[in-house]
C-alpha cells in the first residue's frame, strides 16, 4: 500500500476524503432516490424501513447510533415514514428502560409492504453501481470505508 508521501497530489484539496466521499454519496443518493421515487420513498427513508426490519422494534437512541445517523435527520426521516403509517413510536415496553421519554420504533404492515416493493428496485440499482464499480472490488471498498469510519469515529 502507498504511503501519503508517496503521492502529494492525495494531499490536494481536490482529492479530500471528506468531498470525495460526500460527492459519491450525493450522486449514488440521487440514484438510488430516482429508482425509488415510483414508490414515493428517498433512499434514506429505504434505509431505515431496511434497518427496522432487521433489527426489529427499537428505541430512536439506538438506531441512531446504528445507523450512524444524527437525532435531527432521523426524527425527520421517521416523521414522514410515521405519517404514511409505515413505522409505530410509542414508549419502549420491553423494560429495558424505565424512562417513559425513550421510543421506540415498530415497522407496521403497510412499512413491511412497501419494503418489499422497494426491495428489488433497490437490488437492481445496487446491481447496476456495483457493475460500475467491478462488484469483486466492493468488498474491499467496504474494508477501506470501514477504516475511513473507525478513523473518524470518536476518540477513546
Amino acid at each position: 500500500m502507498a504511503h501519503v508521501s508517496d503521492n502529494s497530489a492525495w494531499l490536494e484539496p481536490g482529492n479530500c476524503i471528506s468531498y470525495r466521499l460526500r460527492r459519491a454519496a450525493r450522486m449514488t443518493a440521487k440514484k438510488f432516490d430516482d429508482a425509488l421515487r415510483p414508490l414515493g420513498i428517498r433512499n434514506t427513508q429505504f434505509t431505515l424501513l431496511a434497518a427496522l426490519n432487521k433489527m426489529g422494534p427499537i428505541s430512536i437512541g439506538a438506531l441512531s447510533d446504528a445507523l450512524a445517523t444524527d437525532s435531527t435527520t432521523l426524527n425527520r426521516n421517521l416523521e414522514i415514514l410515521s405519517r404514511r403509517e409505515f413505522v409505530k413510536d410509542a414508549p419502549m415496553k420491553d423494560g429495558s428502560s424505565t424512562d417513559g421519554r425513550v421510543r421506540s420504533i415498530t415497522l407496521i404492515r403497510q412499512g413491511r409492504a412497501i419494503y418489499k416493493q422497494a426491495l428489488p428496485i433497490w437490488r437492481a440499482t445496487q446491481t447496476e453501481l456495483l457493475a460500475a464499480v467491478q462488484g469483486d472490488r466492493w468488498g474491499e471498498m467496504i474494508s477501506e470505508l470501514a477504516a475511513i469510519e473507525k478513523a473518524s469515529g470518536p476518540s477513546p
